[in-house]
């Protein structure tokens, strides 16, 4: 029921109550009721039988509560309209899984207006503008609303838009229909292989063409022009690998010749053909095509006006973009059109009062968080928009995509990365340098790529973020929410969670003295999660090196029983690892590390006695007897490691 309808039922209500004020007299030292009513223009009061005080009270009592609910909703029926004036379509029905512009006038769906996003992009003097934004944040709806404001074949006519901020500047809203729009997304792009993505690719490409099939009726175009219209509309229903990366350039031209203005290009989601060529191994393959498609439709195409292109990473330039001048890209982190994309705080406010909703802070507790350039507090649009519908707190970003790309990454990454998986994962706040343009053909376990990875897709967030004078980007880096912290928990953290709680079973398995166990914990670990480049470093000692680091950190976490040093001189040499215990029953260790030369050995077996053969020659024990540590409580460790394979054995 409406909240017009609920009011017009109260007015019902209390005409059926009785009147006046109910207001009590002192008689004979007995406080009695009276109704007080005016009659006539007189004060009229009238005493209230004892037979009839128990209904009277009643009724009055109804009517004040009424009353009080009567001019609550008032109240916020005014505190509505004040709203509505700047934001008309948050009362309307919320739609779910609605794209494009069209669908939501026609259907009278809830609508948070962005179209002051128009504005903002014609007083930029950009020829290509590029905008990265996590999924579901509106990209799709943006461009289809600037398709359908601009297109002269649009779907919509001005009333559409006269109450949305678009229309409140003369100038732009007299640009309305102005020009052609060439409007193609790649979001559906998701073949396993070459030539079912390009088949997707083309099928989108003659998408093109058949949207302008007016061109067919066009007394501008040669025969043979309308008659290659004809061919590609036609190709629509084809199976068709060919590589047609100038085809939207072509049609850019006919468009221009039919209309006498230039058209306007806009691409969404350009990055998803890469992001699923590089997940299922066909990258260099789409590379290759889709930088000759960038090229000839936006930077030797001469027959548009402008391009707005939108995705979720920056590709690097030297793969995609390295023959472009005239694109400004736009990233979570630079500080334009930042409420352009999601919803922010007051419109998240506004939206839950034009729906009835009063559970502000829990909303925000759950989906509060996003960053872009300097605008905090940015909400995920697909997520209130299901609440609202549901009226349920849930991670519903979840289902909305795979994360196996981010799974594999972080697979691969180095074990310190995965310790700091751990801290994003407890609250804490990270500082990274990263750089924005992702080079996906050296993804595959490169830490910077890893959260360049992450903050493009809205895992996580960066606070204080500046651009050094190479051009990373320095930042404070945290979960975003309390939505993608379960996101993390239930599509990525469990590839990894054996692996991670491993770190624990190896130090107590190692405290405890069972070294056996404590093999095949590491050899777990090794096998599950550590790439073999991790171990392939170039120099000498490089592979020991990292074998050394790994080891650290997996026993970093007990320094509050144990004394950790680190390549110190003892003896007559300088061990790897030493710890020694803080207090006076504790084991000590001495540890060395040794990586299997094929030369020199037969197995890991004789690896691991070199290393305990070069603890007993160097006398690396001498600090911690030194220092008071008897000598049986001291546990000489030789660490023996061939790619992903480990050894431990004791002296």
């Amino acid at each position: 029921m409406s909240i017009k309808q609920t009011l017009v039922d109260i007015e019902y209500k209390l005409e059926k109550l009785p009147k006046g004020t109910l207001t009590y007299k002192k008689i004979n030292g007995k406080e009695q009721p009276y109704i007080q009513r005016t009659i006539g223009g007189k004060s009229v009061s009238t005493y209230v039988k004892k037979e009839d005080r128990e209904t009277i009270l009643i009724e009055f009592e109804e009517r004040d509560k009424l009353n009080a609910e009567k001019q609550r909703l008032q109240a916020y029926l005014k505190e509505l309209d004040s709203i509505l004036k700047d934001n008309p379509r948050l009362s309307e029905n919320v739609g779910v899984g609605y794209q494009l512009f069209d669908e939501f006038c026609y259907n009278h769906l809830f609508y948070v207006d962005k179209t002051y996003f128009i504005n903002e992009w014609l007083n930029t003097s950009e020829k290509v503008t590029l905008i990265t934004r996590p999924r579901r944040f509106g990209k799709t709806l943006l461009l289809s609303t600037v398709k359908e404001f601009f297109d002269t074949n649009s779907n919509c006519s001005f009333k559409d838009f006269e109450d949305l901020a678009v229309a409140k500047d003369l100038h732009t809203a007299s640009l309305f229909r102005s020009r052609p729009v060439v409007f193609i997304s790649f979001a559906g792009v998701k073949g396993a292989n070459m030539k079912s993505a390009l088949e997707a690719i083309n099928f989108e490409i003659y998408n093109c063409f058949f949207k302008h099939s007016y061109l067919l009726e066009s007394d501008r175009l040669s025969l043979e022009d309308i008659a290659m219209v004809k061919k590609m509309i036609n190709k629509r229903m084809d199976e068709d690998d060919s590589e047609h990366f100038n085809l939207i350039q072509y049609l850019c031209q006919l468009l221009y010749t039919h209309h006498g203005v230039k058209p306007y290009i806009l691409i969404d989601e350009y990055d998803t053909p890469i992001t699923e060529s590089y997940a299922y191994g066909f990258f260099d393959e789409m590379i290759v095509f889709y930088r000759k498609f960038i090229n000839h439709t936006l930077k030797s195409n001469d027959y548009y006006e402008r391009a707005i292109v939108t995705g979720i990473t920056v590709v690097a330039k030297n793969s995609l973009f390295s023959d472009m001048n005239n694109i400004s890209i736009n990233t979570c982190t630079v500080d334009k059109f930042t409420d352009c994309f999601g919803f922010t705080e007051q419109e998240v406010k506004d939206a839950l009062k034009c729906q009835d909703v009063n559970e502000f802070e829990a909303v925000k507790a759950m989906y509060d968080g996003f960053i872009f350039g300097k605008t905090k507090d940015i909400y995920n649009p697909w997520s209130i928009c299901n609440y609202i519908n549901r009226r349920v707190l849930f991670p519903y970003w979840i289902g909305t995509s795979s994360n196996s790309v981010i799974a594999e990454l972080l697979r691969k990454c180095p074990i310190s990365v995965k310790l700091e998986f751990e801290e994003l994962m407890s609250g804490k706040t990270i500082h990274k340098t990263i750089n924005e343009y992702i080079a996906y053909q050296y993804l595959d376990g490169d830490p910077n790529s890893f959260y360049s990875l992450l903050l493009a897709t809205g895992y996580v967030k960066a606070e204080n973020a500046h651009i050094d004078y190479e051009g990373f980007t320095e930042c404070d880096i945290t979960i975003t929410n309390l939505e993608t912290k379960a996101m993390f928990k239930n599509q990525i953290a469990y590839m990894v969670s054996g692996s991670i709680d491993n770190y624990g079973y190896f130090l107590d398995h190692l405290l405890n003295l069972k070294f056996e166990h404590a093999t095949r914990t590491l050899n777990g670990m090794l096998y599950s999660t550590i790439s073999y480049f991790d171990a392939a470093k170039s120099g000498d000692s490089a592979p020991e090196n990292f074998y050394h680091g790994l080891v650290l950190g997996l026993i970093a976490s007990c320094q509050n029983k144990y004394i950790i040093t680190s390549n110190r001189e003892s003896g007559i040499g300088r061990y790897d690892v030493v710890m020694q215990p803080r207090n006076d029953t504790d084991p000590a260790f001495v540890m060395e590390f040794k990586v299997f030369d094929e030369k020199k050995e037969k197995t890991l077996e004789d690896t691991a006695k070199r290393a305990l053969t070069q603890i007993e020659e160097k006398d690396y024990a001498t600090d911690l007897i030194t220092r008071g540590i008897e000598k049986r409580r001291i546990h000489r460790l030789g660490f023996a490691f061939k790619d992903k394979e480990a050894l431990i054995c004791e002296g």
